[in-house]
């Protein structure tokens, strides 16, 4: 484990303490149980480590939707702002370039990486300004039109609002976005994907599992057979990307902002660059 790794987990437990102010019994005995998890479990894959600091959470704070309100919050932001967004993506020369852009900047919204502005209007408009590092939608178009069955992998809560714009736009007929099976941290679950409409536009798929990414050991048979079905990967964020970079699929592409140094050097990029980039091209990545 990284040093950042091991203070972003932190970063968790601080910020959950602040949010929450449980006594200084039970915020004790949260602080320990995760310094134990992390000094355990130092060869540990992030992904996995943030699971079980999560649940560790949830058991110590007795909550189990522990971003429930920031969840709601970022749905019914970027849903005031849906027509506007839905107008300003048909009116471009390439409505899929720029609806592709925008989901990529929802990533932002990640309580998980501590990224999330106060203003998160102003941070998507600070995004727009800004070009792909790494740039490939020109790759994923062509992927999309050859591809009969498409699976999505949503991330966060107010992202899957432009999520849903980018699937209207490709009006592709066999797409399946994939949520998580229970809350963790502020990443859209089924519940979450049925109040933003995205089961008006296509299949809702639980993975079965409670990460902050997607483990295949750990979701559903449903899952993976949905998984190892799909001609095309969509994958967002960085979480899944943790999970799934050196997944066997033969066709996966990640669209995500890398949000810290770990991340970003994999990548070969700054830290909050955007990206769009083949699985098959991580080592190459350039469009």
């Amino acid at each position: 484990m990284r040093h950042e790794c091991y203070f972003c987990h932190i970063k968790t437990v601080e910020s959950l303490i602040r949010k929450f102010k449980p006594d200084a019994d039970t915020a004790e005995g949260f602080i320990f149980a995760v310094h134990e998890l992390l000094a355990a479990n130092r060869d540990m894959a992030n992904p996995q480590l943030a699971t079980q600091v999560h649940r560790i959470a949830r058991q110590h704070l007795d909550n189990g939707n522990l971003y429930a309100a920031e969840k709601k919050e970022a749905n019914d932001l970027l849903l005031g702002q849906y027509e506007d967004w839905k107008k300003r993506v048909r009116d471009t020369d390439d409505p899929f370039f720029t609806a592709a852009k925008l989901a990529v900047i929802g990533n932002i919204i990640d309580y998980g990486a501590h990224s999330v502005s106060r203003d998160i209007s102003a941070q998507i408009q600070g995004f727009l300004q800004q070009d792909l590092t790494i740039d490939m939608r020109g790759k994923l178009k062509e992927a999309l039109g050859r591809a009969e069955s498409v699976l999505y992998l949503g991330d966060n809560c107010g992202e899957v609002v432009f999520d849903k714009l980018l699937i209207e736009t490709l009006g592709h007929p066999n797409i399946t976005f994939a949520v998580r099976g229970k809350p963790v941290i502020n990443d859209v679950t089924e519940e979450d994907a049925g109040y933003v409409g995205m089961d008006r536009v296509c299949r809702v798929l639980s993975n079965g599992a409670d990460a902050p990414s997607t483990l295949m050991d750990f979701s559903s048979d449903e899952f993976k057979e949905a998984f190892y079905a799909a001609d095309l990967v969509i994958s967002k964020g960085q979480g899944n990307f943790e999970g799934l970079m050196e997944s066997d699929h033969p066709n996966i592409f990640f669209l995500l902002i890398a949000k810290c140094a770990p991340i970003a050097e994999l990548l070969g990029v700054e830290k909050n660059n955007m990206v769009i980039v083949r699985r098959q091209g991580l080592h190459n990545a350039n469009p």
